[in-house]
């Protein structure tokens, strides 16, 4: 460590300090800082160029090396629940796509960013984490939302923001787009919440609280239509699962407080969204809705919306480009994969909720139960806000059903971790 500061060699550096924490907390450490660094996901770009690879993705593969390792060695490795059937399914046909996609190479293109995202959650939904590991993960969720959201506000107020008007994390001359940036911090904000209904101490509610603030102000700031939409569904699922009881009015009065700062601009937007379209969405809708009605059985092909947008733009009610995005999962689907292929996302998204369901009573504790509320508010949200946002192959919306599906698992024995510290522990007790 002495010879990578001395050459300023920093990337190594913090290498050589996340390899010394994987070393006590290796759960933790990999899939929490895989969880911490998904808002950053679009700006940690390792080098510029087409085939850049970005910090996330490589911490995510050392999460699955990590998980595995673990796994096998101490017997924490089970069968995938049944939503992974699914998902693995809709996966299977989005590939089989490509044999009558209308443009190939963009079917082929998509296809390391899918089965990627999927074997992710199939090995970490399959490894059985403990309850401290698992609030580790959490908390490394809540505070990588938190920088980001403090690193976007400190921008944006003062004067760096997207296109001159939103907020979004922009560092150096990479930009994410404030709508996914928006989507992304959905999840740590509701967990944020949840560690807040569920704190026992002055001091951690008072930090889950200023956290959940500057997370929804983040999220007010970048002006995200959708993302405001998925914050009113999650605030459905918080009343309904709280029953109305004191605890449901903080998301309320947390959010309240956020607005007072956010800028005028929102609520222009918000007035104008008749007017524009949903800055063109309904627009692309129609011609979506058009092109589905030819391509309804096997769909388009994998990632090939854009390509058939073109063939339609001509049935919107007016033009808004080409090539353009469906920003909308399902129409995406539909158009791309079929009724197949939309099916199957449905059946896959509907066992995950179904099994949170009825996992639910099985908790112990209140903070498990309201982690798992903090999850189920975060999946819908997600869902609401990929009403609007193209979100299907991003990493935080695959996330959500990662965290979703360990929220709601059994959690392995804790004395079944690491063995320096099980046999440290027999050999003291022995003493």
């Amino acid at each position: 460590m002495g010879l990578a500061v001395l050459k300023q060699g920093w990337i190594y550096l913090a290498a050589l300090f996340g390899l010394c924490l994987l070393m006590f907390w290796p759960v933790q450490v990999a899939l929490g800082g895989f969880a911490f660094l998904v808002p950053f996901d679009s700006d940690t770009a390792l080098w510029n160029g087409t085939n850049a690879v970005s910090s996330t993705f490589v911490v995510g593969v050392v999460a699955v090396m990590v998980l595995i390792t673990v796994g096998l060695v101490f017997h924490r490795l089970e069968l995938p629940a049944k939503p992974a059937l699914w998902w693995l399914l809709f996966v299977l046909w989005a590939a089989a796509s490509i044999l009558w996609a209308y443009n190939q190479q963009e079917a082929i293109g998509r296809l390391p960013t899918m089965f990627s995202l999927y074997l992710f959650y199939v090995i970490v939904t399959c490894f059985r984490v403990t309850e401290k590991e698992f609030s580790g993960v959490v908390w490394l969720t809540i505070v990588g939302g938190c920088a980001a959201a403090l690193f976007s506000c400190y921008e944006f107020y003062n004067g760096i923001s997207y296109h001159g008007l939103r907020g979004s994390l922009i560092i150096g001359n990479r930009q994410t787009d404030p709508n996914i940036f928006a989507a992304s911090l959905l999840l740590p904000f509701s967990l944020a919440v949840g560690e807040f209904l569920g704190s026992s101490t002055l001091l951690r509610r008072a930090f889950m609280l200023l956290t959940s603030g500057v997370i929804a102000l983040s999220i007010f700031i970048t002006m995200s239509r959708g993302a405001l939409f998925a914050l009113a569904v999650m605030l459905v699922i918080y009343l309904r699962r709280l029953r109305m009881g004191w605890r449901v009015f903080v998301p309320m009065i947390i959010l309240a407080a956020a607005v007072m700062f956010a800028p005028t601009l929102l609520w222009q937007r918000l007035e104008q969204s008749g007017i524009t379209g949903g800055a063109g969405r309904t627009y692309i809708w129609q011609a979506g809705l058009a092109a589905f009605k030819d391509f309804a059985v096997t769909g388009a092909g994998l990632s090939n919306f854009p390509s058939i947008y073109d063939k339609y733009a001509g049935n919107a009610g007016a033009f808004v480009g080409l090539h353009r995005d469906p920003h909308n999962i399902y129409l995406e689907t539909g158009v791309e994969l079929g009724i197949v292929g939309l099916g199957l996302l449905l059946l896959a998204i509907g066992s995950q909720l179904r099994m949170a369901k009825r996992m639910q009573p099985s908790l112990r504790g209140v903070p498990a139960n309201l982690r798992a509320i903090a999850c189920q508010a975060a999946a819908w949200g997600m869902l609401a806000a990929s009403f609007f946002l193209g979100m299907l192959w991003f990493k935080a919306f695959w996330l959500v059903w990662i965290m979703l599906t360990l929220a709601h698992s059994e959690r392995a024995a804790e004395k079944t971790t690491y063995p320096f510290r099980y046999h440290a522990l027999q050999s003291s007790n022995a003493y």
